[in-house]
């Protein structure tokens, strides 16, 4: 018996045990999911600083940088079955209220200028590319926003091989595939 008149019973240690079991299962599920493509994500990191360094323009106090790199398996409906990754970058915009959308897919553009190349050159194809802008005011009583734009890779390479296929465009068939469900692209949904 503890101080106090309380005795643990089995069930309540073997819940407890179960708790913290899960726990650390959790942790190591997520330290393995972060660190599986390191290089990769390393790799575009510097891609990114290289193209939309600090202090770029008004809205940039810090370059995009990958939040993580999705590894897709092939499914149902896919007659490949073939592994392909959706990388998801983060891109920190230091404005108080909702950008335009001019301003979003110009970043949304360079982003996929920078990092579309180093992809191409990976041996696993990418689907699509999560882009997640963070703005508005951030302090201890107000949270920030955060929307995504999801763009097919498709657009990518359009993007880097047509000269004359620019944001605008970009935007325009990103707000086509949105009204869809047979095909993945989101413009502004949260994150």
């Amino acid at each position: 018996m503890i101080d106090g008149g309380f005795e643990p019973t089995g069930r309540l240690l073997a819940g407890v045990a179960v708790v913290g079991l899960l726990g650390v299962a959790t942790v190591l599920y997520r330290r393995r999911n972060r660190s599986s493509r390191p290089q990769l994500a390393a790799a575009l990191d510097t891609a990114l600083a290289d193209a939309l360094p600090s202090g770029r323009g008004t809205h940039l106090e810090q370059p995009p940088q990958v939040r993580g790199i999705d590894v897709l398996e092939g499914g149902e409906g896919d007659e490949t079955m073939e592994t392909q990754l959706a990388p998801a970058v983060r891109i920190d915009l230091e404005t108080a209220d909702t950008p335009g959308m001019e301003l979003v897919f110009d970043y949304v553009a360079d982003v996929l200028e920078a990092i579309h190349p180093v992809l191409e050159d990976h041996d696993k194809p990418v689907v699509r590319y999560d882009l997640e802008f963070s703005f508005g005011p951030d302090g201890l009583l107000v949270e920030g926003e955060c929307r995504r734009v999801t763009v097919p890779a498709a657009f990518a390479e359009r993007l880097l091989e047509e000269e004359t296929y620019r944001a605008f465009d970009l935007r325009k068939d990103v707000e086509r595939v949105d009204e869809r469900e047979d095909e993945v692209g989101t413009l502004w949904a949260a994150c």
